[in-house]
């Protein structure tokens, strides 16, 4: 069972993360969270000493629930080439919940990167563990089936393929991008 503090701290974390990625980092002000979270000014305070305690808190929150849901998503997906395709259908899914836009790490990356070092290397670690979930993927083909890529140059290329689809779709706001993507890799694989 929860306790009432966790369940505030909750509250607050959801509320922010809508905000900061729907009207941006720097429009989101710590007063328009207390009022649509409801909650006292102290409440807050209680649980978060800034507002990029705030988002740092917010953004690993989106990363966890991203990965839970990846996970379970590719997990009725037993062979690595259809679990790597299943991930671009994936992607293309969030982008649709999220009315195409974008990728919310990418987004705060540009508006708050350069004014907190940590703000930049949660971006960082978020992109490198994308990485490192494509290369699992891609541990489990047999050497014999790959193209003539290395595992780490397809690491780089599926990365590259991922990143610029949702970058596409929230610019165009279609999955058109993502999906040519996945059909190119249908073809490589």
């Amino acid at each position: 069972m929860k306790k009432r503090g966790d369940a505030v701290k909750e509250k607050i974390i959801d509320v922010a993360t809508r905000l900061f990625y729907n009207q941006g980092y720097n429009l989101t002000g710590i007063n328009q969270v207390i009022e649509e979270a409801d909650i006292a000014k102290m409440s807050l305070y209680n649980h978060f000493d800034s507002k990029t305690d705030l988002l740092l808190s917010s953004l690993k929150n989106l990363q966890d629930e991203w990965y839970e849901e990846a996970t379970s998503y590719l997990a009725p997906f037993k062979d690595p080439k259809k679990r790597l395709l299943a991930l671009f259908d994936f992607r293309i899914q969030k982008q649709i919940n999220l009315n195409y836009g974008g990728c919310a790490f990418v987004k705060i990356n540009a508006e708050a990167g350069c004014t907190d070092a940590r703000i930049l290397e949660m971006a960082r670690q978020n992109k490198e563990k994308l990485k490192g979930f494509i290369r699992s993927i891609l541990a489990e083909f047999e050497e014999k089936s790959l193209p003539l890529l290395s595992r780490e140059e397809l690491t780089q290329m599926i990365y590259f393929m991922l990143e610029g689809g949702v970058t596409s779709t929230s610019i165009y706001k279609d999955a058109k991008e993502l999906l040519a993507a996945k059909k190119i890799l249908r073809k490589i694989l």
